[in-house]
């Protein structure tokens, strides 16, 4: 089956060169021609409101890069996942249980208990949970990628960069427009779309929903046979958009996520060296050997995510200006069970958390002369409820006649947070040249929590809804768990986190010509610290000031040059950036579980550029390309390597320098191609082609350096070649994503409970389908 998939992947794209370069061909031939006739074509204008209002791409002093809706549809991007491939420097891992997202090579680490480094934002509101990533994009209006720490305009601060996503509102007329895609070599449907019906002059309604069925995943499991993980996932929002009086906009929204994830994807990568259990296969090769639905645990491998929001914004002109109220309730529950990836049961991560969030800004904008001002404030209050149970079944590690009892370590953590901030920006145009723009935030957090470790019984048969149920506390364990964790158990209540920052940015602005400009960037930024919600203690003992960890601190400076030619045929950014970050919030992976730390210092620094060009009427090829060197300056103490653990004779005791090592996941060196071409065949007819080319260096996947897990550098292409009306009312397309089936390490980790062994996950193949369309206006 795969042969054929791979045949049908090689004609596919051998079909997609042969009927797209006659057509770019023609279109060169054409650019002298039409320039003769004097035809306009040009780039489209692209509309970003990063800085909370509405400018042209090219006019922002900010490193950002955008994808309209319609692109995304396009390419079949519905999750953030897949905005890595499109943007470079932007890395998003979804192959561990809690996904993360870097720009720039930082971001979070594997943990809860942080704030996101990298800040999403869905109209206006913050979406700061790790499990937050993987909520779908679909009806959307574009999504942004601000680079560099944004810390002015932006509810929680974001210390390595923001995605600012805006949905479709309602309009004035009606409107329906949606999409299907299946992919043939994994059977995945994808079907989205949105419907606006107008009340009358003053109300306006827009539904819109999104169903993917993955049904055949990446890995096969040697064990039960199938092929995992797979996915089932659906969202729906409502909007409706009230105009009682010109002056007056008020916008209500409900949105809501079901996300499952059924299978277990983690593959063994190294032979184990200190444990007496065997492994049949130790390649990241798509096959693994794992199944905790048995005895003792019972426990089905999954990931599992309901999301709800409501929303209401407010807009009102006065005094010149607009007043803007934006108020939103989240509940975001998340649980998971996994598996090690051994051929028996002998570890399985269960972690159940439940989120609410309540939160309100109040901001003004206005335009006075030479003067636009921007001033508000923001309320947060959240409650962060966590249960974790990891459940050991040792025996079949151990050497033969030594028997362990199956024993859990039991976390409960719960915790309640209130932030308050005040932001004020002004920009003052001294010419119609040259304007300075200061601002700055000012931020006060304070977390109460009450947290615990204690040693349990294993519970069997865990689901999403288990959650508290599956801790089952015994004190009779609890000489195991100092056995294993060199100190005892421990149950601390109101511990308390307390953080106040003021966060200052200037931006300096020059344009050279109306629609080209140089500027300079300064900004100093903090992401608040917290308590580590499964805070384990080290020797003598646990204490309640030890489970705090510190605020993140990030100092940056960019330089940029920016704009468009007169006749809007090419645009082009140019960025140069330096950030240091002090003590920088990450995790790293001890014994069985991830534990919390601050690297000292950490510095990120390189070049960025992007251009377009639209020669003629109808092709339009994009380039952008990124260099980057982010490296820890100061971080001692870390877990080993496998070669170094052997070397040191086992894990206890063994640490290693990771200063002047580079981050995770950053490469070198990324870039993108993208042509995209539309020729009319007939007066009713066009044909659509394009490719997308994405490339990147080396990296490295683990969080503590391992060479066994590092990712050689690689390319990837994307495709499409299709028909549609001219009037745009339908269109249909072949589509091939990674045509060349890179198959890619996703993440890296050592494999809980088998010594020396190590654990990977690989990135999605080669996805090849058919993808039908319509926009109804």
């Amino acid at each position: 089956m795969r042969k054929s998939i791979h045949r049908a992947g090689l004609v596919a794209g051998i079909a997609f060169i042969a009927l797209t370069a006659p057509g770019i061909a023609q279109a060169q031939d054409n650019v002298a021609a039409a320039a003769d006739e004097g035809a306009s074509s040009g780039l489209e204008e692209i509309v970003v409101t990063a800085r909370k209002r509405t400018e042209n791409l090219r006019d922002v002093p900010v490193s950002i890069s955008a994808i309209g809706g319609a692109k995304l549809t396009e390419a079949k991007i519905t999750q953030v996942v897949d905005l890595a491939v499109r943007v470079p420097n932007l890395t998003v891992s979804s192959g561990a249980n809690l996904p993360f997202a870097l720009i720039r090579g930082f971001g979070t680490g594997n943990s809860i208990s942080f704030d996101q480094a990298v800040g999403k934002f869905i109209d206006n509101v913050s979406y700061g949970r790790d499990q937050d990533v993987r909520l779908p994009l679909f009806d959307v209006e574009r999504v942004e990628v601000l680079k560099g720490p944004q810390v002015l305009l932006y509810g929680n601060s974001s210390t390595a960069g923001a995605l600012n996503i805006t949905s479709r509102k309602p309009g004035n007329s009606f409107t329906a427009n949606g999409s299907a895609a299946y992919d043939f070599a994994n059977n995945e449907l994808v079907v989205q779309g949105g419907v606006t019906a107008p009340v009358n002059d003053k109300v306006s309604v827009r539904l819109a929903g999104l169903y993917q069925d993955l049904s055949r995943g990446e890995v096969y499991n040697m064990l039960t046979g199938k092929y995992g993980p797979t996915t089932e996932n659906y969202a729906g929002r409502a909007t409706v958009l009230f105009k009682p009086a010109d002056d007056l906009r008020v916008t209500l929204k409900a949105e809501y996520h079901h996300l499952r994830d059924h299978g277990n994807g983690g593959e063994v990568m190294s032979p184990s060296i200190f444990s007496f259990l065997p492994l049949p296969d130790t390649k990241l090769d798509g096959r693994i050997t794992a199944d905790n639905n048995r005895a003792p645990f019972f426990a089905k491998a999954f990931n599992a995510v309901n999301s709800m929001t409501w929303q209401g914004d407010i807009a009102y002109d006065v005094a010149g200006g607009t007043l803007s109220s934006t108020t939103a309730y989240r509940d975001l529950e998340f649980a998971n069970s996994t598996p090690s990836p051994a051929p028996v049961p002998v570890l399985n991560a269960y972690l159940h958390y439940r989120y609410k969030q309540l939160s309100e800004e109040l901001r003004y904008s206005g335009s006075f002369g030479k003067v636009d001002l921007t001033l508000g404030g923001y309320y947060q209050h959240d409650t962060f409820k966590v249960a974790s149970a990891i459940d050991f079944n040792l025996t079949p590690t151990l050497p033969p006649g030594l028997v362990l009892p199956p024993f859990a370590l039991n976390g409960l953590f719960d915790q309640t947070a209130n932030s308050y901030s005040l932001f004020g920006d002004v920009t003052y145009h001294l010419t119609d040249e040259l304007s300075i723009e200061m601002g700055g935030r000012y931020t006060s957090v304070r977390k109460n929590a009450d947290q615990s470790l204690v040693a349990g019984n294993v519970v069997p048969g865990k689901t999403f809804k288990t959650g508290v149920g599956a801790l089952s506390p015994n004190p009779a364990f609890d000489g195991l768990f100092i056995f294993g964790n060199g100190v005892p158990p421990h149950s601390y209540t109101g511990i308390k986190a307390r953080d106040s920052a003021f966060q200052p940015q200037v931006v300096l602005q020059y344009k050279l010509a109306p629609r080209n400009q140089v500027y300079a960037k300064y900004v100093k930024g903090e992401k608040a610290g917290g308590i580590d919600y499964f805070y384990t203690g080290t020797p003598p003992g646990p204490t309640p000031a030890g489970a705090r960890f510190k605020p993140e601190e990030a100092e940056s400076f960019e330089i940029g040059f920016k704009g468009v030619t007169e006749d809007n045929r090419f645009d082009y950014a140019v960025s140069a950036f330096y950030t240091t970050f002090t003590d920088l919030q990450a995790s790293s992976f001890q014994v069985a579980s991830f534990v919390v730390t601050n690297v000292g210092k950490a510095r990120t620094k390189g070049v960025e550029a992007e251009v377009n060009y639209a020669p003629v009427e109808g092709l339009r090829i994009g380039v952008s390309a990124a260099y980057l060197k982010a490296r820890y300056l100061d971080y001692p103490g870390q877990p080993c390597t496998v070669a170094q653990k052997i070397a040191n004779g086992g894990e206890a005791g063994c640490s290693q320098d990771l200063s002047g090592a580079p981050t995770q996941f950053s490469s070198k060196w990324t870039g993108t191609v993208t042509v995209d071409y539309e020729r009319p065949v007939t007066d009713d007819l066009i044909v659509t082609s394009g490719f997308a080319l994405f490339a990147r260096s080396h990296y490295n996947a683990s969080t503590n350096n391992e060479p066994l897990q590092e990712q050689k550098g690689y390319a990837q292409l994307d495709a499409h070649f299709g028909v549609k009306a001219e009037d745009g009312r339908w269109n249909a397309a072949l589509f091939a994503r990674n045509l060349t089936d890179k198959k890619l390490l996703d993440y890296g980790t050592p494999a809980p409970g088998l010594g020396a062994a190590l654990s990977g996950f690989r990135s999605r193949g080669r996805q090849i389908g058919l993808r039908f369309g319509f926009d109804l206006r």
